[in-house]
């Protein structure tokens, strides 16, 4: 099993571990950053619990659910609806298999509905729930998971996922552990902007309203894909924001003597960095978005922050 796919060693070892046994627990939570693999390893596992089947998109006993709408949210209907379909037989296999994609864009209602299916499936249910923000799940939904945490790919496992794909090499170290990411640098100029913008102001401090221009260009560089594809809009977001965090996180290990992680260029150093409290202002930003706050005010909180 997951001999195709990339990194993430313990999570195969797991889970192969576990079908072998046949002590694979029937709710899971794949957790990571967005681009990792995920959906992948939700889609391997699936299809060797429906008896090996391969090409299985359309299988009557593979169900996946994905946020919809304007506002990029798992709608309450659906999720009743796959709720009655987890208490009737299997179609065709011995098992049913759902997946469900940014289970952190369950509204609380929709959360709660969902929460005696998950404290007692049908023994011949599996439940498979992909989040990028656990943080953002209730914690009574957590707590009926066994929690996986995937990591960032290396970077030689993004390139050659690049190089199979005619893309240049040049995009993996800018990806930060995200294969998406990289291919989405590799496609899409715009988001390829939208970081660089990011990256100049985290080396070049600027301030109001200098800082509200350069935030005000990534909104409208996003505008189109909001009215295309809300769901992918709402993912570019969390890449931006996830940006943030890497850069941070990469400000410790250079504070204290070690190598950058996610970043390749020489990033400056800012000695009276603190993590924890720049970390909380992200979230609280991130937090503030989704309640439907302006983007560009929401970025300038992280920014005028340090």
């Amino acid at each position: 099993m997951f001999t195709t796919l990339y990194g993430n060693e313990p999570v195969k070892a797991y889970l192969s571990r576990a079908v072998q046994e046949e002590r694979l627990p029937q709710t899971l939570l794949f957790e990571g950053m967005e681009g990792i693999g995920k959906s992948l390893f939700a889609r391997e596992l699936a299809g060797h619990l429906l008896l090996g089947v391969e090409a299985f998109d359309h299988h009557p006993d593979f169900h996946v659910l994905q946020p919809e709408g304007k506002s990029g949210l798992h709608a309450i209907d659906e999720l009743r609806k796959c709720i009655d379909q987890v208490y009737e037989a299997p179609f065709e296999s011995k098992r049913k298999v759902f997946v469900i994609h940014d289970a952190e864009r369950m509204q609380a209602p929709s959360a709660n509905a969902l929460l005696k299916t998950l404290e007692e499936p049908p023994l011949d249910t599996t439940i498979i729930l992909l989040t990028s923000l656990a943080r953002d799940i209730l914690p009574t939904i957590l707590s009926r998971c066994i929690q996986l945490h995937f990591h960032p790919l290396p970077t030689e496992c993004i390139e050659k996922i690049l190089k199979a794909r005619g893309f240049s090499l040049h995009f993996a170290p800018l990806a930060h552990g995200s294969a998406s990411k990289a291919l989405l640098l590799a496609t899409d100029s715009s988001f390829l902007q939208m970081q660089k913008i990011l990256l100049d102001l985290l080396s070049n401090p600027v301030f109001y309203p200098d800082l509200a221009d350069q935030i005000e260009k990534i909104e409208l560089l996003l505008e189109p894909i909001k009215e295309e594809d809300p769901v992918a809009y709402y993912r570019r977001v969390d890449l931006l924001f996830a940006t943030l965090l890497m850069w941070a996180r990469d400000q410790v290990l250079l504070s204290i003597g070690g190598a950058a992680s996610f970043f390749s260029e020489k990033l400056k150093v800012k000695t009276s960095f603190s993590l924890p409290a720049f970390e909380q202002i992200i979230q609280e930003a991130r937090k503030a978005f989704q309640r439907n706050m302006k983007l560009s005010v929401c970025l300038q909180q992280c920014f005028l922050a340090f």
